[in-house]
Protein backbone atom coordinates (compact mmCIF):
# COMPACT_ATOMS: atom_id res chain seq x y z
CA UNK A 1 0.00 0.00 0.00
CA UNK A 2 0.79 3.45 -0.74
CA UNK A 3 1.03 4.99 2.45
CA UNK A 4 -0.09 8.68 1.31
CA UNK A 5 -3.15 7.67 -0.84
CA UNK A 6 -3.90 4.58 1.34
CA UNK A 7 -4.70 2.73 -1.77
CA UNK A 8 -3.04 -0.46 -3.68
CA UNK A 9 -0.47 0.62 -5.84
CA UNK A 10 -1.09 -0.03 -9.62
CA UNK A 11 0.51 -3.41 -11.05
CA UNK A 12 -0.98 -3.79 -14.44
CA UNK A 13 -1.38 -1.23 -17.02
CA UNK A 14 -5.08 -1.35 -17.29
CA UNK A 15 -4.92 -0.45 -12.87
CA UNK A 16 -2.30 2.41 -14.11
CA UNK A 17 -4.49 3.67 -16.56
CA UNK A 18 -7.93 3.06 -14.21
CA UNK A 19 -6.10 5.72 -11.72
CA UNK A 20 -4.72 8.34 -14.32
CA UNK A 21 -8.33 8.36 -15.19
CA UNK A 22 -9.56 8.98 -11.92
CA UNK A 23 -7.53 11.54 -11.08
CA UNK A 24 -7.68 13.38 -14.52
CA UNK A 25 -11.44 13.32 -13.59
CA UNK A 26 -10.72 14.45 -10.43
CA UNK A 27 -9.04 17.49 -11.48
CA UNK A 28 -11.44 18.41 -14.17
CA UNK A 29 -14.05 18.58 -11.52
CA UNK A 30 -11.79 20.62 -9.51
CA UNK A 31 -10.84 22.74 -12.44
CA UNK A 32 -14.82 23.31 -13.21
CA UNK A 33 -15.70 23.88 -9.71
CA UNK A 34 -13.15 26.50 -9.40
CA UNK A 35 -14.28 28.14 -12.21
CA UNK A 36 -17.96 28.21 -12.00
CA UNK A 37 -16.98 30.11 -8.00
CA UNK A 38 -14.44 32.16 -9.62
CA UNK A 39 -17.00 33.69 -12.04
CA UNK A 40 -19.33 33.92 -8.62
CA UNK A 41 -16.06 35.70 -7.02
CA UNK A 42 -15.05 38.15 -9.80
CA UNK A 43 -18.58 39.15 -10.60
CA UNK A 44 -18.78 39.56 -6.47
CA UNK A 45 -15.37 41.65 -6.99
CA UNK A 46 -16.18 43.54 -9.20
CA UNK A 47 -19.99 44.57 -8.49
CA UNK A 48 -18.35 45.29 -4.85
CA UNK A 49 -15.63 47.26 -6.54
CA UNK A 50 -18.25 49.13 -8.40
CA UNK A 51 -20.48 50.21 -6.06
CA UNK A 52 -17.62 51.59 -3.53
CA UNK A 53 -15.56 53.45 -6.43
CA UNK A 54 -18.30 54.53 -8.66
CA UNK A 55 -21.69 54.69 -6.51
CA UNK A 56 -19.81 56.01 -2.99
CA UNK A 57 -16.76 57.73 -5.01
CA UNK A 58 -13.96 56.12 -2.85
CA UNK A 59 -11.08 56.53 -4.01
CA UNK A 60 -10.23 53.33 -6.29
CA UNK A 61 -7.11 51.91 -4.53
CA UNK A 62 -9.31 52.29 -1.40
CA UNK A 63 -12.04 50.90 -3.02
CA UNK A 64 -10.14 48.17 -4.22
CA UNK A 65 -8.46 47.42 -0.76
CA UNK A 66 -11.74 46.91 0.89
CA UNK A 67 -13.08 44.80 -2.10
CA UNK A 68 -9.91 42.97 -2.00
CA UNK A 69 -10.43 42.08 1.38
CA UNK A 70 -14.43 40.85 1.53
CA UNK A 71 -13.45 38.73 -2.00
CA UNK A 72 -11.08 37.29 -0.27
CA UNK A 73 -12.73 36.08 2.05
CA UNK A 74 -15.76 35.30 -0.14
CA UNK A 75 -12.99 33.29 -2.01
CA UNK A 76 -11.66 31.67 1.16
CA UNK A 77 -15.38 29.89 2.41
CA UNK A 78 -16.23 29.18 -1.26
CA UNK A 79 -12.72 27.25 -2.45
CA UNK A 80 -12.10 25.16 1.44
CA UNK A 81 -15.95 23.78 0.84
CA UNK A 82 -16.99 23.20 -2.69
CA UNK A 83 -13.24 23.23 -4.36
CA UNK A 84 -10.87 21.94 -2.57
CA UNK A 85 -12.98 20.04 0.24
CA UNK A 86 -9.93 20.59 2.28
CA UNK A 87 -9.75 19.44 5.93
CA UNK A 88 -8.39 22.09 8.31
CA UNK A 89 -6.17 21.31 11.08
CA UNK A 90 -5.75 24.93 11.64
CA UNK A 91 -8.24 27.40 10.91
CA UNK A 92 -6.42 30.18 11.63
CA UNK A 93 -2.91 29.16 9.83
CA UNK A 94 -5.52 28.48 6.58
CA UNK A 95 -7.10 31.53 6.38
CA UNK A 96 -3.40 33.18 7.09
CA UNK A 97 -1.98 31.41 4.74
CA UNK A 98 -4.72 32.25 2.18
CA UNK A 99 -4.33 35.63 2.44
CA UNK A 100 -0.94 35.82 2.54
CA UNK A 101 -0.88 34.02 -1.14
CA UNK A 102 -3.59 36.67 -1.98
CA UNK A 103 -1.30 39.76 -0.56
CA UNK A 104 1.03 38.97 -4.09
CA UNK A 105 -1.60 38.96 -6.38
CA UNK A 106 -3.63 41.84 -4.54
CA UNK A 107 -0.43 44.02 -5.24
CA UNK A 108 -0.45 42.66 -8.67
CA UNK A 109 -3.73 44.20 -9.29
CA UNK A 110 -2.90 47.68 -7.70
CA UNK A 111 -0.34 47.81 -10.12
CA UNK A 112 -2.55 47.21 -13.23
CA UNK A 113 -5.19 49.73 -11.41
CA UNK A 114 -2.64 52.35 -11.23
CA UNK A 115 -1.67 51.66 -14.84
CA UNK A 116 -5.07 51.73 -16.25
CA UNK A 117 -6.65 54.31 -14.89
CA UNK A 118 -4.02 56.80 -14.01
CA UNK A 119 -1.57 55.92 -16.39
CA UNK A 120 -3.36 55.36 -19.37
CA UNK A 121 -6.93 56.17 -18.54
CA UNK A 122 -8.84 53.44 -18.87
CA UNK A 123 -12.13 52.49 -17.63
CA UNK A 124 -11.60 52.12 -13.65
CA UNK A 125 -13.95 48.72 -13.92
CA UNK A 126 -12.56 47.57 -17.07
CA UNK A 127 -9.11 47.73 -15.73
CA UNK A 128 -10.10 46.04 -12.58
CA UNK A 129 -11.76 42.89 -14.83
CA UNK A 130 -8.23 42.65 -16.31
CA UNK A 131 -6.17 42.53 -13.21
CA UNK A 132 -8.79 40.42 -11.39
CA UNK A 133 -8.53 38.19 -14.25
CA UNK A 134 -4.84 37.68 -13.97
CA UNK A 135 -4.66 37.95 -10.34
CA UNK A 136 -7.93 34.59 -10.85
CA UNK A 137 -5.42 32.40 -12.67
CA UNK A 138 -2.61 32.70 -10.17
CA UNK A 139 -4.98 32.42 -7.13
CA UNK A 140 -5.64 28.75 -8.62
CA UNK A 141 -2.40 28.05 -8.48
CA UNK A 142 -1.50 29.12 -5.14
CA UNK A 143 -5.06 27.78 -3.82
CA UNK A 144 -3.65 24.04 -4.68
CA UNK A 145 -0.41 24.55 -4.20
CA UNK A 146 0.17 26.14 -0.78
CA UNK A 147 -3.16 26.55 1.25
CA UNK A 148 -5.24 23.64 0.56
CA UNK A 149 -2.60 20.98 -0.70
CA UNK A 150 -3.29 17.86 0.17
CA UNK A 151 -1.31 16.28 3.23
Amino acid sequence: MDKDKQRPVPHTEAEFEEELEAVEEKANNELQLYALWGVITVVFNVALFYLLYHTFGIEYQIANLIDWFFSVLFSFVVNKMFVFQHETKSLVKEVGTFYGTRVATYLIEAVILWLGISVMSVNGTMTKVIGHGIALVANYFLSKWLVFKKA
